[in-house]
C-alpha cells in the first residue's frame, strides 16, 4: 500500500508542479526588474553634452546628464527602459538626437536628424543605453 500512495504523489507532483510553473531552474518565478531612465543634455552654445543612463527615476537621470553637461545646460531627451539614447552633432553646432531600442538605431535616427537641420559634418558624440 506504501509502494501506490508514494507512486501516486509521484505522478501528481510531476503533473502538477511543470503546470504551476515550479520546477524549473529558478523555482519558476518571473523576476521583477525595475524600470531604468535615461537623459541627454546640451549646450547650444558650447557644444558641450551629457548623457546619463539606467537610473531609477527620470528627474535623477536629468540631473545627472545636466552635470556631465555643465553649465547652461538643458535636456533635449528622455527616455525609458530598454531604450537608447544618441546625440550628433556639427561642425558648425547643429544638434540632432534620438532615441530607439537599437543603439544603432538611435545613432542612425540622431544623424539623420542633424543633417536634416543642415548640420555640417555631423558625428555621433554621445550614445548609451538603458540596461533595464
Amino acid at each position: 500500500m506504501n509502494k501506490f500512495i508514494y507512486a501516486m504523489l509521484l505522478l501528481i507532483s510531476s503533473l502538477v508542479l511543470p503546470a504551476c510553473g515550479g520546477g524549473g531552474e529558478d523555482g519558476g518565478f518571473d523576476y521583477y526588474t525595475p524600470p531604468s531612465y535615461g537623459s541627454i543634455a546640451i549646450n547650444q552654445n558650447t557644444g558641450a553634452g551629457g548623457i546619463a543612463t539606467s537610473y531609477s527615476g527620470q528627474s535623477i537621470a536629468n540631473s545627472n546628464a545636466l552635470k556631465q553637461c555643465g553649465s547652461s545646460c538643458i535636456t533635449i531627451l528622455e527616455f525609458g527602459s530598454y531604450m537608447c539614447g544618441a546625440l550628433a552633432r556639427s561642425d558648425n553646432l547643429v544638434f540632432g538626437w534620438a532615441s530607439d531600442s537599437k543603439k544603432s538605431s538611435a545613432e542612425s535616427n540622431a544623424m539623420n536628424s542633424c543633417i536634416s537641420r543642415s548640420g555640417v559634418r555631423c558625428q555621433i558624440v554621445l550614445s548609451n543605453c538603458n540596461d533595464s
